[in-house]
């Protein structure tokens, strides 16, 4: 996990965007590997690479770079199923949605 001293604190705190992918890492993982498993494919090791970048300062629009490859050769069919069902992980889906953030 990259991480960057705080302005106003002496510590080393994860840089804003961390704990996010992290996020999305976990739910992609767990999410394929219960379909791997489903499906009784012998795929011992999946690798899920995450980058995140921000277009403009003042822009929030953030692209999320995910990059997932498996440890097994797999047929070309098997890998797009694997890419849609990466798709629908419940993070991924919520990030892709309409998100409202209500502060009380």
């Amino acid at each position: 996990m990259n991480q960057r001293k705080s302005a106003d604190r002496n510590d080393l705190t994860p840089n804003r965007y961390s704990f996010l992918l992290a996020s999305l890492e976990r739910c992609t993982l767990s999410t394929l590997r219960m379909y791997i498993d489903r499906k009784g494919w012998l795929i011992l090791e999946i690798n899920n690479i995450l980058n995140a970048t921000q277009e403009t300062e003042d822009d929030l629009t953030i692209i999320i770079s995910r990059n997932i490859s498996f440890s097994t050769e797999i047929t070309l069919e098997q890998k797009e199923r694997l890419y849609l069902i990466a798709e629908k992980c419940p993070v991924s889906r919520v990030l892709k949605g309409k998100i409202t953030v209500n502060s009380n």
